[in-house]
């Protein structure tokens, strides 16, 4: 950093207050939105140029309330997450604007508080998780913060951090931007980490590696309510004052802020309720302060209301402490203001002996039966699978009468899709578990990150192990508006790779943020592969990052030409890991069928001399559907392509499809 930016930053008007006495910032600006009318799932940027005077007036009822610090209304003004409103490109707009209306409403109650500009994550992720680019990320916040910037703030508050590496590169933009003070917060959970694993002691690390770059004022936002905050608070100034000591003096005397939510949130009535009262939280202003914050205020859930009883437990603490030097040493702070201990990533761990679903013994993984007959030739077992789709209702006569003909066939397996085509479907763990015991036949999981956020993919796979259902096919799923509820929300917190990667580390005994899960997972994890893909050349480098991120096995999309996978394989050139194939294989019924296929189904290309004998079969269509699968299978079996197949029946005729099978085993 260059020396004039430096000298400029120390003579901040907001850095200099900060050295005089603690201030108080707000609280929560979209609960307030949202209890004046506006939707959760409506932008709240928006609002600064559909709205002005609803954001305006929760400024002003927070300086009011006796705040020092006022942040804009652009937590999620950064392009990435305004795509998802088609908003991206009114970035500089909505940030501007932002400024402006909070420095109206200072310029209307005539208060001195300070203008900062609420910057938070994208929402995406970097690798090995995601697939975000770095620049991409820089530049995303740069574009935020100079429109910040040109709206007049005083300072950035880059908040609700989970990933120490977005945080970092957040910090350095603002620094690249201009000479403004930062604040940087990190949101911890009740058990002190971040939903991806940073715990209060990392951010000691990430600090000293920033160096001269490392933000003014370190601190905790949202995640949890005070109590749980406080123990974080007290974690993270003792390992920023140990880092100090020994890495790099000047540490030690780093400036903390602590904003924490009011408490947990819960549904009543169809609305989002936090439960901490103004005086619970206005009763950890003393507490937040002797632990070393110089900056504390509220986050989700607190209101004007709240900072109002802040802002006299702080006069009141300070008017009786004048002069006192009332900050503790760290290590003598107890987390004594929680009713149950907190449970550290550090505790020691115990071991608990998993259960096996099959009282013989374990049972023979699919990644290492397909890998035996990869090694020892198709001769001596070739795999077959075919595809079911859960019942559109809870009833599974049809369901359970099918898979017992293709086990009575000789079928190895039932795939069950993920509510396939994005149409509502009971969920394919509840019918892998029906399936798996009615009828005794194994199955392989449709597991789609469509419809779950990192949380509830980590607890599905889990139940998962805990059911006996082992084989995973990670997929990003069809999106919300191919289907019948199109305004659906769909997740999407990582794709395909990003879920192969959650599972590994199961599989390795730990989940995402780094907690031991007791014993390890023994999850067969398959991926997707296009080999009809338009861009192959993406599809190819995306196979490889599923294959480097710990995939077992791969399953095509239903291929209907023997060159469009041999072709595919000889291009893309060795892999990290030979894989067994999984090859997909459609019936064909009837010339629409195959025209519907090709034209309206995602991820399906059928050849036009395909397309043309489906035309010339007329009446016959389903016969010769049938026969053209039949060879087209024989062919890559021949060609030593594939070591296994999963049918896929064309509108549940499930007898050809035994027959099929039948015929593929005899």
């Amino acid at each position: 950093m260059p020396d004039k930016d430096r000298k400029a930053r120390a003579q901040s008007p907001f850095l200099q207050a900060l050295r005089e006495r603690p201030l108080l910032a707000d609280g929560a600006m979209g609960t307030l939105l949202y209890s004046r009318g506006a939707s959760f799932e409506a932008c709240f940027e928006h609002l600064n140029n559909t709205r002005q005077d609803t954001v305006q007036q929760v400024h002003v009822d927070y300086l009011n309330a006796g705040c020092d610090i006022v942040e804009t209304n652009s937590f999620a003004g950064n392009r990435f997450k305004l795509a998802q409103h088609s908003m991206e490109n009114e970035v500089w707009k909505l940030n501007v604007w932002a400024a402006k209306i909070a420095r109206n409403a200072r310029e209307i109650t005539g208060s001195p508080a300070f203008i900062a500009g609420s910057v938070g994550p994208t929402g995406r992720l970097l690798p090995p998780l995601g697939d975000l680019d770095r620049d991409s990320l820089n530049d995303a916040y740069c574009e935020q913060m100079e429109a910040l910037l040109a709206g007049g703030v005083d300072l950035f508050v880059i908040e609700t951090m989970s990933s120490l590496e977005e945080t970092a590169i957040a910090v350095r933009a603002a620094r690249k931007v201009s000479a403004l003070p930062v604040v940087a917060q990190l949101s911890f959970s009740i058990e002190g980490h971040t939903f991806l694993g940073t715990t209060p002691e990392d951010i000691a690390r990430m600090v000293t590696e920033l160096g001269d770059d490392a933000p003014d004022v370190i601190g905790i936002n949202c995640g949890a309510g005070p109590g749980p905050v406080f123990d974080s608070l007290i974690r993270l100034t003792s390992a920023i004052k140990a880092a100090g000591e020994s890495t790099k003096p000047g540490l030690a005397d780093i400036t903390f802020s602590c904003l924490p939510n009011a408490g947990q949130p819960s549904l009543m009535g169809g609305r989002t309720m936090f439960q901490s009262k103004p005086h619970y939280c206005a009763s950890y202003v003393e507490p937040y302060l002797r632990a070393g914050a110089r900056i504390i205020g509220g986050c989700c859930g607190t209101t004007p209301e709240h900072i109002k009883a802040m802002r006299q437990s702080l006069d009141a603490f300070l008017s009786t402490h004048k002069g006192d030097n009332w900050s503790q040493p760290q290590q003598k702070m107890q987390p004594q203001y929680m009713s149950e201990p907190v449970v550290y990533r550090n505790d020691p761990i115990i071991e608990i002996a998993s259960e096996s679903p099959n009282p013989s013994g374990a049972p023979v993984m699919l990644r290492d039966r397909l890998q035996a007959i990869k090694a020892n030739g198709i001769d001596k077992d070739f795999y077959v699978s075919v595809e079911l789709d859960p019942p559109k209702g809870a009833g599974t006569k049809k369901m359970i009468k099918a898979a017992e003909l293709l086990h009575a066939a000789g079928a190895d397996c039932i795939n069950v899709g993920d509510s396939p085509m994005a149409r509502v479907r009971m969920s394919s763990l509840s019918a892998c578990q029906i399936i798996s015991r009615e009828v005794g036949i194994e199955t392989i999981i449709h597991f789609t990150t469509r419809d779950r956020n990192l949380m509830g993919m980590q607890a599905d796979l889990l139940g998962c192990q805990a059911l006996g259902l082992r084989n995973i096919l990670a997929l990003t799923g069809d999106p919300p508006a191919l289907g019948n509820y199109a305004h659906a929300t769909a997740v999407y917190d990582v794709d395909s790779i990003g879920l192969i990667r959650i599972i590994d580390r199961l599989n390795a005994g730990t989940d995402i943020a780094g907690n031991t899960i007791g014993s390890p997972l023994s999850l067969s994890i398959g991926c997707a592969l296009n080999p009809t893909a338009s861009n192959k050349a993406l599809e190819m480098e995306r196979l490889r990052k599923k294959v480097e991120a710990g995939a077992h096995y791969i399953m095509t999309q239903p291929v209907y030409k023997l060159e469009d996978l041999a072709d595919f394989i000889a291009k893309i050139g060795p892999l990290p890991r030979d894989l067994p194939i999984i090859v997909g294989i459609m019936p064909l019924h009837s010339s629409k069928h195959a025209e519907y296929l090709h034209n309206e189904v995602p991820g399906i290309t059928i050849a036009d001399d395909i397309r043309q004998a489906m035309a010339d079969a007329g009446e016959a269509g389903a016969r010769v559907g049938l026969d053209l699968a039949e060879k087209l299978l024989h062919d890559i079996m021949d060609a030593g392509l594939c070591q296994g197949v999963y049918l896929v029946p064309s509108f549940g005729r499930y007898e050809d499809m035994a027959q099929l099978v039948s015929r593929i085993k005899s």
